[in-house]
């Protein structure tokens, strides 16, 4: 659980969906004194409300925009989480998920391959790419 210096708990479980969904359609933020992670989206529309919090947004030092996970960072965890963990138990699965890694898609198919291989190393993926997001990196 991360905590702000007032004490309050930031939900890191939207946390790390806002640094993967985050573009220029979706829009996310941090409000620093609660914790609470602020959704927007152009696909849906802004709500009176929504325009009402993106102009306390605007006008507030206590929000902090979150950024998107960049591509080569979370392409790089997929190569460590592939070499480090799936490669020393199990070449087979190795093999399919570094394939998958080749090329324009790469991230679907690491997916997909995942999807396919083993729900033991879907599993690991998730936890991997978890504490990657949290720690800021590998």
């Amino acid at each position: 659980m991360i905590t702000l210096p007032n004490g309050k708990s930031i939900d890191l479980d939207m946390l790390e969906t806002a640094m993967e969904d985050s573009d220029l359609a979706n829009r996310y933020f941090l409000n620093l004194v609660t914790g609470e992670v602020v959704f927007f989206s152009d696909h849906l529309g802004l709500s009176d409300e929504d325009e009402r919090m993106s102009e306390e947004i605007d006008g507030s030092n206590d929000y902090v925009a979150i950024e998107r996970i960049p591509s080569h960072e979370a392409y790089q965890w997929m190569v460590d989480f592939v070499d480090e963990m799936v490669a020393p138990a199990d070449e087979h699965a190795a093999e399919k998920l570094s394939m998958a890694l080749n090329g324009k898609g790469a991230f679907h198919r690491f997916k997909d391959t995942l999807h396919r291989v083993d729900d033991q190393w879907l599993q690991a993926w998730y936890q991997w790419q978890k504490q990657a997001a949290q720690s800021g990196s590998r």
